[in-house]
């Protein structure tokens, strides 16, 4: 081939054309990582803001096929920095594959049209909904871990979370970060304002004592638990050693604080039994069982005597099952290490001592359905972060744990083998915590509360609305 002109000329236009694709890459990651600077450790609740409105100016300045790239690479960029913690102990491959699938769910923020148009605004915003939609539900349960929804606990609207929920808040700061009339931003401000004019029917009643135990385990990792019966009795002694009779109405051990199967462990049991007997007050305990042939998650109420048993309902992929078993064992020895847990059917409402809570095991946390079942005064987390070390993990899980009290209404009771245990009050502050990886009991108040938020009423159709606002202002463009 002779390098003529005309042949020089079209590989620089070619060469051109990729380095200003590779730019406009480069500069959505760098964006993404801004964003995810929303995100425990860090928790900069400005930064996604920040972040949305750098990506809105490129992305309506480009044209579509442009603004596929940079709607991926950004959530890349988010995704990236904001879960390297799910490959610590697994290796880079599962981490870099979820991130690269979980980028696609950003795709639909390339919707907007190019140019500063008023839909684009709404478009941007009910488009993030969208993506953060995708991301809790797909595929298999959905991995809603990193929404930008969950990154506002500490804004100065953080009590819009009690009104329409994580989506809501989602559609509200990528409005914010798009808005470039003034006369829109006063409304949206003016919206937000009203909100603390709206009451709810929202009741306080009695405080109740309670007693976290964070027994700590000897080795953390994938097996945190190689020993169940060492990391049961770290939880029991500190129990004993800590915690007087009578002092309080409620102890609670979190998830996997009894890797034994206490409807065949007659001993454990017994020992349980007689520790809620001998402290005088009910014990929730975290465990395992294969009582109905299956293997669950169970949280089991003593008091002294079994009351109420919960079984985990909403399993953690990869975690607690692993979908599509033989594909996935070609390429992770880590799958037969894995064995499949069945989840559970019904809500438990648990009551003793004359009041009522609920529980969430772990990754339950993450999916909103719960919030459609919250019938109880308080709520519990029991939590096992020993798995995954000392990475950003804990402290992302408990900002989550953060957003559910504000959602809610409701103060926690957040209980981790390793940390970071905590109480939490009902507009998302925390009350009191202990040390990561130091065995100990934190015993606090907690007000009792009834009734339900505006979040907790309208369920899922924030979401809803804002589907169906997408797909009008999409027809209306095209008309």
């Amino acid at each position: 081939m002779d390098w003529d002109p005309v042949w020089i000329a079209y590989f620089l236009r070619c060469a051109g054309a990729n380095l200003s694709k590779l730019k406009l890459i480069a500069l959505s990651l760098f964006i993404g990582s801004i964003a995810s600077l929303g995100f425990a450790p860090f928790s900069i609740w400005i930064a996604p803001i920040i972040a949305l409105y750098a990506l809105y100016e490129i992305l309506i300045k480009n044209v579509g096929k442009h603004r596929l790239l940079i709607a991926y690479f950004f959530g890349l960029g988010i995704l990236l920095p904001a879960q390297h913690w799910t490959g610590v102990y697994v290796g880079n491959l599962p981490w870099i594959a979820l991130s690269l699938m979980q980028a696609c769910f950003f795709v639909p923020l390339a919707l907007v049209s190019k140019g500063r148009r008023t839909a684009n605004s709404l478009i941007f915003a009910a488009s993030l909904v969208l993506s953060e939609t995708l991301m809790r539900t797909i595929p298999f349960t959905g991995f809603g871990w990193s929404r930008l929804g969950f990154t506002q606990v500490s804004a100065p609207f953080a009590d819009v979370y009690p009104y329409l929920g994580v989506a809501g808040v989602t559609f509200l700061i990528a409005l914010i970060a798009s808005i470039r009339k003034v006369k829109v931003s006063v409304i949206v401000l003016v919206a937000i304002l009203a909100t603390n004019f709206i009451n709810f029917d929202l009741k306080k009643s009695n405080l109740v004592k309670v007693a976290l135990v964070q027994g700590g385990v000897s080795k953390l990792g994938l097996d945190f638990n190689s020993k169940p019966t060492e990391v049961y009795q770290n939880h029991l002694n500190q129990s004993k050693l800590r915690i007087k009779p009578n002092s309080v109405d409620l102890i609670i051990w979190p998830e996997n604080a009894v890797d034994i199967d206490i409807f065949r462990n007659s001993k454990v049991m017994e020992e349980i039994i007689a520790l809620s007997t001998e402290l005088e007050t009910a014990i929730l305990v975290g465990g395992i069982t294969r009582k109905s042939g299956n293997l669950q998650n169970i949280s089991i109420l003593f008091n002294p005597d079994i009351e109420d048993t919960y079984i985990k309902r909403y399993l953690t992929p990869f975690g607690e099952y692993i979908p599509l078993r033989n594909f996935v064992s070609r390429f992770s020895p880590f799958a037969s290490n894995v064995s499949d847990f069945s989840a559970g059917t019904e809500a438990t409402v648990f009551q003793t001592n004359g009041f009522t809570f609920q529980t969430l095991i772990c990754y339950e946390l993450i999916n909103d359905v719960f919030r459609d079942e919250l019938k109880s005064e308080m709520l519990v987390v029991q939590t096992n972060n020993a798995t995954f070390g000392d990475t950003a993990q804990l402290a992302q899980e408990r900002e989550i744990a953060r957003v559910r009290a504000l959602e809610t209404s409701r103060e926690i009771a957040y209980v981790s083998t390793t940390g970071i245990t905590s109480f939490i009050d009902s507009n998302g502050q925390i009350k009191s915590e202990l040390p990561k990886f130091a065995p100990g009991v934190l015993v606090d108040q907690i007000q009792l509360i009834q009734g339900q938020t505006l979040a907790a009423k309208l369920r899922f159709y924030p979401e809803i609305a804002s589907f169906i606002l997408l797909l009008f202002l999409l027809i209306r463009r095209r008309s």
